[in-house]
């Protein structure tokens, strides 16, 4: 029987970013990412890959963050973990009675 993980296995510090506007110096406004919530997770690799674009080599990394169950966030939002940005792709959210939420996460492409 396979053990669930627990919370003591979120040995991770990462940031939850959602983007939000703010006024620039011309009167108008520009989008800019702000801090959500710095939480506690467990990190593990899902998938990499690479591929060449404009003569450079992209890699791209599939992320999996498990967090403790928290309401409000969205597949617009990025994760930055280790000085990494990595936008959401999805999040399992089994509902308010679980305790803990995965997001998948991806690295090394545009939102």
């Amino acid at each position: 029987m396979m053990k669930t993980a627990g919370a003591g296995d979120l040995d991770q510090r990462i940031q939850i970013e959602a983007k939000t506007r703010v006024p620039d110096e011309g009167g108008g406004s520009v989008e800019a990412w702000a801090l959500v919530a710095t939480v506690w997770a467990k990190v593990w690799p899902v998938s990499g890959r690479e591929r060449a674009e404009a003569r450079q080599v992209e890699s791209a990394t599939m992320m999996r963050f498990k967090v403790r169950h928290r309401d409000g966030l969205d597949a617009g939002m990025r994760i930055v973990w280790r000085g990494r940005t990595h936008n959401i792709r999805f999040i399992a959210d089994a509902g308010r009675r679980e305790a803990f939420m995965t997001i998948d996460a991806e690295a090394g492409v545009a939102p």
